[in-house]
This record gives C-alpha cells, sequence and structure tokens, in this order.
C-alpha cells in the first residue's frame, strides 16, 4: 500500500524591509518611486503601482572615496505610500541618492 503525501499551504507573513549588499533583481518592468521624505543619511521611497506586487529600494552612502550600496527588500506592496525607509551605516557616511525597483 503505498502513502501518498501532500503539502500544506503555510502562509508566510511579510517581513520588514532587510538592507543586504546584494544588486537588486535586473527587471525590464520601469516603476515610477517618489521620495516621501531624505536627510543627510537616510529617505523614505515609495513607488506607484498595485499589490499584491511588491518593491525594493536603495541607497547609495559615501565616507570620503568609499561608496556604499544598500538594498532593501522586498518592501511593501507596490502603491504602498508608507515606503520603505533606508538608513546609511554610522561611522560618517552620508546619503548620495536613492532609488527603487520592483521586487
Amino acid at each position: 500500500m503505498l502513502a501518498v503525501m501532500t503539502a500544506a499551504a503555510v502562509a508566510v507573513p511579510a517581513l520588514p524591509a532587510v538592507a543586504s549588499n546584494a544588486a537588486p533583481p535586473r527587471q525590464t518592468l520601469k516603476l515610477k518611486c517618489h521620495t516621501n521624505w531624505k536627510t543627510g543619511t537616510s529617505a523614505n521611497v515609495w513607488c506607484d503601482g498595485h499589490g499584491p506586487a511588491r518593491y525594493g529600494a536603495s541607497i547609495q552612502c559615501k565616507k570620503g572615496s568609499h561608496v556604499r550600496q544598500l538594498n532593501y527588500g522586498p518592501g511593501p506592496w507596490q502603491g504602498d505610500r508608507r515606503g520603505i525607509s533606508m538608513y546609511c551605516p554610522g561611522g560618517g557616511y552620508k546619503r548620495v541618492k536613492q532609488w527603487g525597483w520592483p521586487a
């Protein structure tokens, strides 16, 4: 007698955006993204669209000749104006620019 096993679907809770040093995925889809706020070391970005598609965001930080890009994602649903808050690392890094991308 053969036993048949089935996998049960498990709901995974949405996780907050997390910084990584990996490059964002390349997508052909273009998003129009907006800045909610920005300071010398941080920014909050949101992107147009409709869920359940999600977006991510990147911030580029500079300290002297050292440049760091931090990628945050996956973020909230496209169109969610709460956006993704991003921060440059401590120790003198300043925000150079920020942008969003499809997650």
